[in-house]
């Protein structure tokens, strides 16, 4: 598979949002205070835009990208990646799922493409407006 700068980005974010421990709290102004509490300004608008595509993925009812990120990139993410660990669980995902490994990796490409386009527009002075959230849930929907 052809890798590219920004996906490697975005799945360092998804694994960086799991290792922080924000992927299992359960309120949302939590997590923005732990976001806000724990990262400097450029680390922070990444935990949001991960926070803002794991809200707009459950939003949109996709459930198998949502299980995807959560499968792939949240497991273990304490720890370092072995050779092939991301491509086993990867198979591993789409045999539970009864789908072919493509699907599941066109789901996890939508939840970087949805992270890349959230991280690209936001900025520090526009971190707290919903305004591009909405706009994002228009065209997933």
């Amino acid at each position: 598979m052809k890798k590219c700068r920004m996906d490697e980005a975005a799945m360092r974010a998804f694994r960086t949002y799991a290792r922080l421990g924000l992927c299992g709290s359960e309120s949302a102004l939590g997590i923005i205070c732990r976001i806000r509490g724990i990262c400097r300004d450029p680390a922070a608008l990444d935990m949001l835009a991960v926070f803002d595509t794991m809200r707009l993925l459950e939003l949109s009812g996709d459930d198998i990208a949502l299980r995807a990120v959560e499968e792939v990139y949240f497991f273990a993410a304490s720890r370092r990646l072995r050779a092939n660990e991301i491509t086993l669980r990867v198979r591993r995902l789409a045999d539970e799922l009864h789908c072919d490994d493509r699907t599941v990796y066109r789901h996890l490409k939508k939840a970087r493409d949805i992270w890349h386009t959230l991280r690209a527009k936001e900025k520090k002075q526009t971190a707290g407006e919903r305004s591009l959230l909405n706009s994002m849930i228009g065209k997933i929907t």
